[in-house]
């Protein structure tokens, strides 16, 4: 039988979950885009970014990442992929813009007819 034991010297290694849209904004457990702010005199890390929640101290979901573990998260080639995303997600927002305009040019033909049709029945 096996058994943990646990000191104060070992320190885990928390994992840290996060959401980063294809905007390029990091998420907060809120699903809203965290606010970047910096740490202040009383932290050892004193003047170092890191994404809050937006809602603190208000409503504060606990959530916190520094920013250079983000960044360098992103630095090995992951950015190439979120750009990658980036762009399929403004392609499809295109074509769905596209599509929008052909429908309001037909509805406006549409009543472009139906007007001349009210007009010509109107005389």
């Amino acid at each position: 039988m096996s058994s943990y034991s646990s000191s104060s010297s070992v320190r885990k290694k928390q994992i840290r979950i996060f959401k980063v849209g294809v905007d390029g904004n990091v998420y907060c457990n809120h699903d809203m885009v965290a606010i970047t702010r910096v740490a202040g005199s009383r932290s050892t890390r004193q003047g170092h970014e890191f994404y809050g929640c937006p809602l603190w101290p208000r409503l504060d979901c606990k959530f916190f990442i520094w920013k250079e573990e983000v960044d360098a998260m992103f630095s090995d080639g992951c950015n190439q992929k979120l750009l990658e995303s980036k762009n399929k997600a403004l392609e499809m927002k295109i074509a769905n813009l596209k599509v929008k305009k052909t429908m309001l040019e037909e509805e406006n033909k549409s009543l472009k007819q139906r007007l001349s049709n009210f007009d010509q029945n109107a005389n």
